[in-house]
């Protein structure tokens, strides 16, 4: 994780004019970056972006996942089956019975 203080943007007058309140919070593995500005301390912006971060990252993994499933369903329907290699023609070649 990788946190970064910048100047929260929009109205605020001298308060967002002065401080670093907003977090940016990256996560360098996957490279998955929120940027949270609501409150006005800069610990309950960290605590936020920990949370959002978490939940996208989860987010993520819960598509790469359905992704991976929908992938070997598609490929099980893909399948070939009973491709007979010769086949025989002719009286002699029916089943006795």
């Amino acid at each position: 994780m990788r946190f970064e203080a910048i100047r929260a943007r929009g109205p605020g007058g001298q308060h967002v004019n002065k401080t670093s309140s907003a977090i940016r919070a990256t996560h360098v593995a996957s490279g998955v970056s929120v940027r949270i500005e609501s409150e006005r301390s800069q610990h309950a912006n960290k605590q936020l972006a920990l949370q959002t971060l978490a939940w996208r990252i989860e987010r993520i993994a819960q598509q790469n996942a359905s992704r991976v499933r929908h992938q070997r369903r598609m490929q099980h329907y893909a399948v070939e089956r009973g491709s007979p290699v010769r086949v025989f023609h002719g009286e002699s070649f029916l089943p006795s019975g």
